[in-house]
């Protein structure tokens, strides 16, 4: 069977392409016509905003894609408490990122949320003078270089955690 020219069959193509039509289908069930509203919510919401809240889903009136109630779950009622004074905000920035009014209000629930990706360790503290100091002095014997930058980072974490820093 001959390609015709000019014709593409199969190939690589953008993982973006795939995982949007994959997750169409899960999306749509929870109100989300597009996943771009999860997807994207650090860009509609705020970066501060998203690090506490993950929308959940869309409800709208039976037979009506306007004036839907974004579901929005939060960390705390902390957050909850200042959610609630800035959600005109927040609806405003939904519906001109939808284009058009789509949601009208916000229904927040507390659960914890997911980690985030970027919520990794915190840098341990740099040890002080005094402490390289004293790790170099016990590991001045040790000859083998392998064995040695083992050892250090092993000390290293010993006595970073005796400090309480890391």
């Amino acid at each position: 069977m001959a390609m015709t020219p000019g014709k593409r069959q199969g190939g690589a193509r953008a993982v973006g392409q795939a995982v949007g039509k994959l997750t169409a289908t899960a999306y749509g069930r929870r109100g989300f016509a597009q996943g771009d509203v999860i997807r994207h919510w650090p860009q509609i919401a705020g970066d501060l905003l998203a690090r506490h809240t993950l929308p959940d889903r869309i409800t709208f009136p039976r037979g009506q894609r306007t004036g839907g109630l974004l579901h929005l779950q939060v960390g705390n009622s902390a957050v909850a408490t200042e959610v609630q004074h800035l959600e005109p905000l927040i609806v405003e920035k939904v519906n001109t990122y939808f284009g058009y009014g789509a949601v009208k209000g916000i229904h927040l629930f507390q659960r914890p949320l997911p980690p985030r990706k970027d919520d990794g360790p915190a840098e341990p503290r740099p040890l002080s003078p005094a402490e390289r100091a004293a790790l170099e002095s016990e590991l001045k014997a040790v000859t083998d270089p392998e064995l040695r930058r083992a050892l250090e980072g092993l000390g290293q974490a010993i006595l970073r955690r005796r400090r309480g820093g890391g």
